[in-house]
């Protein structure tokens, strides 16, 4: 019934009309101010996510990691990372972010968003959906068009180092 709900939600956003702007894909980064970066909620990759967070970290100097609580307790997260902690409670019964969440991220006033994950996540193109930066950058996945305006299409042949590392590198040029 989850995935039903989901899928009609996805439907529906992907027939209204994008208010995506026209911009030029070079030096998105220099032009970011405050920037959320959405980890991954797949355990698998940790060791990739591990790999992420210090480049991240150093390009950008306003950031927050969105990272769910059980990914944050198995990557041991300084206290000096600035990170926004989610658990099951800012989710709704149809795996959607709560309302109170989505306004809590609003608060925040991000101009960037990058997402990380390299499956569709429901959760994380909601949050996308929902706060209005200029560029919300992600990772080619079947839905991702609609919720992000520059996505990289990446060879699903590449072991997932590769793919976040040609991604970073594409977003440094």
């Amino acid at each position: 019934m989850i995935n039903l709900a989901q899928k009609i939600l996805l439907y529906i956003h992907s027939k209204q009309k994008s208010r995506f702007q026209i911009f030029s894909p070079l030096n998105v980064l220099k032009n970011s101010q405050n920037v959320l970066i959405l980890l991954p909620d797949e355990k698998e990759i940790i060791q990739e996510i591990k790999f992420l967070i210090p480049i991240f970290n150093s390009i950008f100097k306003q950031k927050s990691f969105l990272v769910s609580n059980e990914i944050q307790t198995l990557l041991n997260l300084s206290d000096e990372i600035p990170k926004i902690v989610y658990s099951k409670e800012q989710k709704n019964f149809i795996k959607l972010p709560t309302r109170e969440f989505i306004k809590f991220l609003q608060l925040k006033n991000f101009d960037t968003i990058i997402d990380c994950n390299l499956g569709d996540s429901i959760f994380h193109y909601w949050i996308t959906k929902n706060i209005d930066a200029k560029f919300k950058i992600g990772l080619y996945r079947k839905n991702s068009t609609l919720f992000n305006n520059l996505v990289m299409k990446v060879r699903t042949i590449d072991s997932v180092r590769t793919i976040y590392e040609n991604f970073i590198f594409l977003l440094k040029l």
